[in-house]
Formats: structure tokens, sequence, C-alpha cells
């Protein structure tokens, strides 16, 4: 990809746009608590306490997001009880970093504009967020970039409509766009190739000290390998949530209901989860 990330101006114009506030964040999850604990079911159940998943909102800045800085707006220890999801203050290095990776078609730049909006988002990588912690254990075998694709696209088919189709479809633009670049990745072994790289991109995140504006105008200006690994996040998100997409809409997306908790005490706990769903989208090239 020529231009893997957004430009400093970019960002810049983003900030007051992709602002977030606390009461934002605790309305969010207080949202999202009925959805999560009806995908869960059974496997929620030891969880809650007094009928809700033990969540709540700590607000954070770059200087205090738990060396994430700018990077990662949304993060959690997932042996606390009950569970501090830390927020940022300011998603706009994110925000545009994950609209970049949708690519520079007009479709793209037309649904971004119109449906990858601050409240979309929130709630999309809280329900995300909120999940996670809950989930049953993978025996330690899990990654992110397959298993945790399952909590990303229930939190997406979380959005209301037409909203929901409009980051479906984002997706798809932004996995085919990845799969042109990075069409490796899902060729031989496709759980080392992803497991390398999810290991490669947090590794290089962590306590990497993007707290400042002129931290994020040297990430944006690309050439290094935080830049490059910032940006392939996005895109093998994307090709994830398509992915598994894919595979759900035979049974329909609308009744994650009934699909989302026998996947989640059944398939999703397995070493090979979603491999499939990954060959069959390199199949048809995104």
């Amino acid at each position: 990809m020529s231009d893997p990330l957004p430009s400093f101006a970019t960002y810049l114009a983003a900030r007051a746009r992709f602002g977030v506030a606390g009461g934002q964040v605790r309305q969010a999850l207080a949202d999202l608590q009925a959805p999560a604990i009806a995908a869960l079911s059974v496997y929620g159940l030891q969880h809650l306490w007094r009928g809700e998943l033990p969540a709540y909102a700590v607000i954070t800045t770059p200087e205090t997001n738990g060396g994430w800085g700018h990077l990662m707006p949304v993060w959690f220890k997932p042996h606390e009880r009950p569970i501090p999801i830390h927020a940022l203050d300011s998603w706009a290095l994110f925000a545009t970093a994950y609209a970049h990776s949708f690519g520079p078609s007009g479709e793209a730049r037309a649904l971004a504009d119109e449906r990858f909006t601050a409240e979309h988002l929130l709630r999309a990588t809280l329900g995300t967020n909120l999940l996670l912690p809950f989930l049953p254990s993978t025996q330690g075998r899990g990654l992110f970039l397959r298993h945790g694709m399952l909590p990303f696209l229930l939190g997406i088919l979380w959005l209301p409509e037409p909203v929901r189709d409009g980051w479906l479809r984002l997706h798809e633009l932004g996995a085919a766009r990845f799969l042109a670049a990075r069409g490796e990745l899902l060729r031989g072994d496709i759980a080392a190739n992803l497991a390398e790289l999810e290991f490669s991109i947090f590794a290089a995140m962590e306590q990497a000290g993007v707290t400042s504006d002129a931290a994020v105008a040297e990430l944006l200006a690309g050439g290094s390998e935080l830049s490059l690994l910032y940006a392939e996040l996005f895109g093998a998100i994307c090709v994830g949530v398509t992915a598994l997409a894919r595979r759900y809409r035979r049974e329909g997306l609308d009744q994650w209901r009934a699909w989302a908790p026998q996947e989640i005490g059944v398939g999703y706990r397995l070493d090979d989860y979603a491999l499939a769903d990954l060959r069959s989208l390199a199949s048809v090239g995104g």
C-alpha cells in the first residue's frame, strides 16, 4: 500500500470529531450490556453481578493510557473484577488510521463520512472490549486476529441499521485492499503467519510513547516499523471481520442471538477457529 496511514493534517482535522467524553463511554457500556449478555448466554452467567457484566469506564489521556498513548483507545486487564475499561479521551489517531484502511475509493470515502462516526466507532469498539474479558478460555492459544474477530464482528452487528451494513461493506473494501498488498498472509500456514504479525504489531505498539502531537506526526510521516505495523493492524482487522461476516451471513447476521452462544461455547474455543473462513476469503480475493 503506497499510503498506509493518513496525513497529519487529516489527524488534526479529526480531533474535534473524535473527542470522547466520560458520559459517552458510560452510556455506551450501559447500552451494550444486554446484547453482550445475550451473546455470552450461559458463559456469561457466572460473571454477572446484579444482573450485569462487572465493568466500568475509566477515562484516560494519552499520557495515562497504560503505555498505549494515542495508539489504542480501549484496553483492560482481563483478570480484574470489576473490570475497568480504560477509554482514551481522543480517538482521532485510531479513527483516522482505521478509516484510512478502507481505501481511497469514492465508495469508501462516502460510507466512512456517513457511517464511520465517533458514536458508532465508540459503540463497536466498546462492544468488542465488553465481551473479550468474559469469553471462555481458548486454552492459551487464542489470537486477536482470529479469535478476537468474533467479538469484533458482534460489536459491529450491534450497530443500528443501516450503519451496520455500511460498516461491513467498509471492512470488505479494506480487506480487498489489504490482501492485494499482503495476500501471502493467507497462504501456507495462516495461523503462524497471523500469529507472527500479531506479535510484531503489539510488541511495537506497547510502550511506543506516542503521546504527543509530535510523536503522532512522526508516526504518520511513515517509514518506521511502527508506522507499517500500525497500518497492518487495521488491514488485518478488515480481513478477519470480513471472513467471519461471510461465514455467519449464511446463518443470518440478524440471527446472532441464535448462533453466537453456540460459537462462543464451541467453535471459538478451538485452535483452528476462523482458518477455513480466511482460506475461503483468500480464494475469492477478499
